[in-house]
């Protein structure tokens, strides 16, 4: 198979699974596109999927009988199956307390406790390593992002690979030497879900990410950062509770709280990766500068100006 056709339906793949986490349920494609796909993947356009988050199928799309007006041209409906459930269910969250003594000290222990948590570990994919956070403990920027990905649970590190580099982009773009080392960068998830595809990630279910939470609140409470920044629909949910009616486009660029701590909702790296319009790019950024106002860091006027 042609790579870069690969590439191009990996791309597709993660767009619909993006959409799917924001509540969309189905979308309109042109028939010309079906017929593309069916041809380029004539056995997984099917309408028995055996495994997998998106199926394909044909519908005609009939609007309303109106006098006068004619029904639109045929077109065709993606809908999106659930995501694929594994069988057996976590245990009840951990109950943490964090022991007395330094930032440094008590973020050793907590690590050390993610690392060698039972359940943790029994969720890894092969060959794969817990994810726990990175950064400046006496930082004023706390930035969460959704599960690992397939770079992020090899080495074991949040924020590696190409969204990782973006994001590095972002900091460092906010100035008054900003980078990787002097934020702290974590996720709401401490493995990368399993799932039955080739490609992609699946959203954890609000049960992975209630068991991962009371790690992720003692990060934040060692931390104890002035902002808090929610990467992306499944980081806002851990964080805000989850909501399947929330849509992140219309709560991103907003404040809102966690544990008495402001949180800003903006969308993961991994959206601008495949949707790099200069619209999609300016939303972000008009979210960092409401980030860099509330953390009063100067912002020059070539800054306020980014991707007008």
């Amino acid at each position: 198979m042609n790579p870069s056709l690969v590439e191009d339906t990996h791309a597709l793949l993660l767009e619909l699974r993006r959409l799917r986490s924001e509540g969309v349920r189905e979308i309109y494609v042109e028939e010309k596109t079906l017929r593309a796909l069916e041809e380029a993947f004539p056995t997984t356009v099917q309408a028995n999927q055996p495994e997998g988050n998106v199926a394909i199928e044909s519908e005609s799309v009939r609007e309303l009988a109106t006098p006068g007006k004619r029904p639109e041209e045929s077109k065709s409906v993606v809908r999106y199956a659930e995501p694929i459930q594994f069988a057996g269910s976590l245990p009840k969250p951990p109950v943490l307390e964090l022991p007395e003594g330094t930032k440094t000290e008590q973020w050793n222990w907590l690590k050390e406790k993610v690392l060698n948590c039972e359940t943790c570990a029994s969720q890894l994919n092969p060959n794969a390593q817990v994810v726990f956070g990175t950064g400046n403990l006496d930082t004023d920027l706390f930035l969460c992002g959704e599960a690992p990905g397939a770079e992020e649970e090899k080495k074991g590190l949040p924020f590696v690979g190409p969204a990782g580099e973006l994001l590095e982009r972002i900091i460092e773009a906010m100035g008054m030497g900003m980078n990787r080392e002097a934020v702290y960068l974590s996720n709401i998830l401490n493995w990368r879900p399993r799932h039955g595809q080739a490609y992609g990630n699946r959203p954890p279910t609000p049960e992975e990410m209630n068991f991962c939470l009371p790690y992720l609140r003692s990060q934040i409470e060692i931390v104890r950062p002035r902002v808090l920044i929610a990467l992306g629909k499944t980081a806002t949910d851990g964080l805000l509770g989850h909501d399947p009616k929330r849509r992140l486009s219309d709560c991103r660029g907003n404040w809102f709280e966690f544990n008495g701590i402001p949180l800003m909702v903006t969308y993961h790296p991994s959206y601008l990766l495949h949707n790099p319009s200069k619209a999609s790019k300016r939303k972000v950024w008009e979210d960092m500068l409401m980030v860099m106002e509330k953390l009063e860091m100067p912002i020059s006027e070539k800054q306020r100006g980014f991707f007008l």
